[in-house]
């Protein structure tokens, strides 16, 4: 759902291929497709996702839509909340909450809102949007009781401790290794009376041969560079300012990403499920990658890759 400057495409096409894309991943077997937002900024990133979600439900029968993530002290809690059941309603139940603070001061700048206060804004979003799904506004509910399934994103111990004290589902970002996932994982069960489902993100692509496999890490590597530089604040700094940070910061997600072969590529993410993920977003979409490359992973991650996957759950049988 990107329209760039270098890359600019016309948004009637861009919501016509979420669809087609959407339908192709429902083919294939995947559970769900999970967008992201972002605004006021010169990528094009979708500003609106529960509308091209409803186009794209319109096309599909089984798969889900979720948010990884919705900046949701960036919206009125209410609209969204009666949108989000809207579509919900008109899906069939087929969406997924995925709630995230948000971290771009331009953003919320833009919105005339205070990025410090962004934690009581999410408090306060939640309240209202549970209030809304559960008829205390006199709005219709949710197919879904007593609403669609919540997730939470986040590694801080505030995002932790309020995932666990909603009873909410935990999605932690890509750059978590497996032994930090297992430490984070733990504190959220002993905190959560009755935890959710945790998830992942993970950068993965699959590609069998070295050297365009280092290609890609490459293109990685400078998408995040420019990302990180621009919009990761530090101490009043952006990232391009504090070029030892961000290298450690690269450097980490350059340890997370998965690369490789099917085999390699499953073996990696078989480790998260070990370390206690439930349930994994798997991200082998950037600005840099055609669709017909798009659509050869999905094709590659469902045929070659997910017969290899040991979910906890299929172990534990």
């Amino acid at each position: 759902m990107q329209s760039t400057a270098a890359a600019p495409a016309d948004p009637t096409a861009l919501y016509e291929r979420f669809a087609e894309d959407a339908a192709l991943a429902e083919r294939l077997g995947f559970a769900s497709v999970w967008s992201a937002e972002h605004r006021a900024w010169y990528d094009g990133w979708c500003p609106a996702l529960v509308h091209a979600q409803a186009f794209a439900a319109a096309r599909t029968e089984r798969v889900r839509f979720g948010h990884a993530i919705m900046l949701v002290p960036q919206h009125d809690p209410v609209r969204l909340a009666r949108a989000l059941a809207t579509l919900d309603r008109l899906s069939g139940g087929r969406v997924d909450l995925g709630a995230g603070l948000g971290h771009r001061d331009a953003e919320f700048d833009m919105l005339g809102l205070r990025r410090d206060r962004r934690g009581r804004l999410m408090d306060a979003a939640l309240d209202a949007i549970a209030a809304v799904w559960a008829g205390e506004r006199g709005d219709a509910p949710p197919v879904q009781r007593p609403g669609p399934p919540v997730w939470i994103g986040g590694m801080a111990p505030q995002a932790i401790a309020r995932a666990a004290s909603r009873g909410h589902g935990l999605m932690l970002p890509q750059t978590l290794r497996p032994k930090e996932l297992r430490a984070i994982i733990g504190d959220y069960r002993a905190q959560a009376a009755s935890p959710g489902t945790v998830g992942a993100l993970r950068d993965v692509w699959v590609e069998p041969d070295d050297a365009r496999a280092a290609a890609f890490r490459r293109k990685v590597d400078a998408h995040f560079r420019e990302e990180a530089g621009s919009w990761w604040v530090l101490k009043g700094q952006v990232g391009f300012s504090q070029p030892e940070q961000m290298d450690r910061q690269l450097a980490r997600i350059y340890d997370t990403e998965v690369v490789g072969g099917p085999a390699q590529v499953a073996e990696e993410l078989n480790e998260l499920y070990a370390a206690g993920v439930e349930f994994l977003v798997l991200r082998a979409n950037f600005d840099f990658v055609g669709r017909s490359e798009l659509r050869e992973q999905l094709a590659a991650l469902a045929e070659e890759v997910a017969p290899r996957l040991e979910p906890a759950a299929a172990r534990a049988a």
